[in-house]
């Protein structure tokens, strides 16, 4: 679809606007609240294509790992016992993250999560400011209501990120560089107060969610409230975790989808998805290039398949067969028998039985394949994750027989029989097992959840790249540039 003027204008302001929060976390150009409330906050329309460019910046333009855009997944599931770097010598810097020994100067931590998700965080911030100093007419209420409520969930999205990656980090409410110059970085409770805050503001902000109204592209009143379940759940306030997926799964709004289709775009699964605008972004999914082979060979005939696994010619060829990251045994290991997650969303390349190969399988996750299909959405939230929080939430209240009722649905939707769990240590442990069976490279679950257990120590050690692995290492360094260019902030022990 061919962009309008206005569009084009807008996007090119916010990237000027924008761009300024690369160079450093809390140092802002003063001028941009004219900017932002003259220009952008004039209209109805003025402000939705600003909205619209939050969402594309999210997503960018170039298919590279943002934070929001395959990062939290790919570099989440490094730091866990999910993906292995198949060349450690040429993504050196990936290798750091596998290993848990990552150094300061890492980029991969700075540019590609840290500066990414505080771009986004600048961008909600100055939507906030701009609609806050904006005394136009024609700025309708409910349009005001929907920037509000919109720009307080991507901030608390990216909050959510930071504080599971970094632990205590800075937490700008402002574009105002006075604000924001000397902020320090704060407790991950107090992380989570805001983001519960600012949830609980959107959701009363967001106009009622209903059949006809929830898009999943754009935040809303149930993408929302799965957030807050999720933040609640990480906060360890059960009631409030199984209140809120309760609001999600009540709302009659979503279900859970065959195996093969979870991941279509407007799956009835989805509860929240960005939307990859195919006109602007060059090149594929940072996902589907670096999950998945670039020739995965179950979708070539036979004769094809034993050409390209010949002993004479694999090396050539081991580049386009091999993912960049490919699956952890553990993780293909923990799969339970007859768990069908396991034919569906997992899949690999061989190789040739002799020496030096040894017809080593590298298994890859086949959730976004990596056809030639030009995908639109990227899946964000779904419900699977809201029954499993919910499960895990009525399971501390000690609710068995609730918890195994949510869990069950998991299970039976992957061909399994029902949990034989039946007291609380046992439904809890069965609901950690279906979280890693479910969830696998998807959005940092795996590592984030074996921190908030307290078994990150454990489990990850059991992968021999991690063996000495200590706690300082679970979580990542704040970047060296932004404590160079703000004193305030303190940099993770171990580091």
């Amino acid at each position: 679809m061919k962009l309008n003027t206005n569009y084009i204008k807008c996007l090119l302001l916010l990237a000027v606007v924008f761009t300024v929060a690369c160079k450093k976390l809390v140092d802002i150009d003063e001028p941009i609240d004219t900017v932002t409330s003259v220009k952008i906050f004039s209209s109805d329309d003025q402000a939705s294509q600003t909205l619209a460019g939050l969402y594309s910046q999210m997503v960018g333009t170039d298919g590279a790992p943002l934070l929001t855009f395959g990062g939290a997944s790919m570099y989440g599931g490094l730091a866990a016992d999910e993906l292995v770097p198949s060349n450690p010598v040429d993504y050196r810097e990936d290798n750091e993250l596998f290993t848990n020994s990552m150094l300061i100067g890492n980029t991969i931590s700075a540019n590609l999560l840290w500066t990414a998700a505080y771009k986004n965080i600048y961008a909600a911030n100055a939507i906030l400011d701009g609609e806050q100093a904006s005394t136009s007419a024609l700025l309708t209420p409910g349009k005001r209501n929907e920037l509000k409520a919109s720009a307080k969930f991507i901030r608390a999205f990216n909050f959510f990120y930071l504080s599971n990656f970094y632990g205590e980090i800075p937490l700008p409410l402002s574009s105002k560089y006075s604000e924001t110059i000397k902020l320090i970085r704060v407790s991950q409770q107090a992380v989570y107060e805001q983001i519960i805050k600012d949830l609980t503001e959107a959701i009363a902000l967001f106009p009622q969610s209903t059949a006809s109204s929830t898009v999943r592209t754009k935040a809303n009143q149930l993408s929302a409230e799965a957030l807050l379940a999720r933040t609640y759940l990480y906060a360890k306030n059960w009631e409030q975790a199984a209140i809120h997926a309760n609001n999600v799964m009540n709302s009659g709004q979503f279900s859970l989808a065959a195996l093969a289709h979870t991941f279509e775009q407007n799956s009835r699964e989805t509860i929240f998805e960005l939307n990859v605008n195919r006109s602007v972004l060059i090149g594929r999914m940072s996902e589907t290039v670096s999950l998945v082979p670039f020739l995965p060979l179950y979708l070539l005939p036979e004769a094809d398949q034993e050409m390209f696994l010949d002993p004479s010619m694999y090396s050539e060829f081991q580049p386009y067969l091999v993912p960049i990251f490919y699956l952890n045994e553990n993780l293909v290991n923990a799969f339970e028998s007859g768990d069908q997650r396991k034919t569906t969303w997992v899949n690999y390349n061989g190789s040739p039985t002799d020496a030096p190969y040894n017809g080593k399988k590298y298994y890859f996750s086949n959730k976004y394949p990596n056809d030639e299909q030009e995908r639109t959405s990227y899946i964000v939230i779904r419900l699977a994750e809201i029954y499993l929080i919910r499960a895990e939430a009525l399971a501390m209240q000690n609710k068995a027989d609730l918890a195994l009722a949510d869990l069950n649905k998991i299970r039976n939707r992957a061909g399994l029989d029902n949990s034989l769990a039946s007291n609380q240590a046992g439904i809890l442990a069965a609901i950690a097992q279906e979280r890693r069976s479910e969830l696998f490279t998807e959005w940092g679950h795996r590592f984030f959840d074996l921190k908030r257990t307290g078994k990150a120590l454990i489990e990850l050690a059991k992968t021999p790249e991690k063996s000495a692995i200590n706690a300082n290492k679970l979580v990542f360094p704040i970047p060296s540039k932004e404590i160079i260019a703000n004193p305030g902030l303190t940099q993770n022990p171990g580091y």
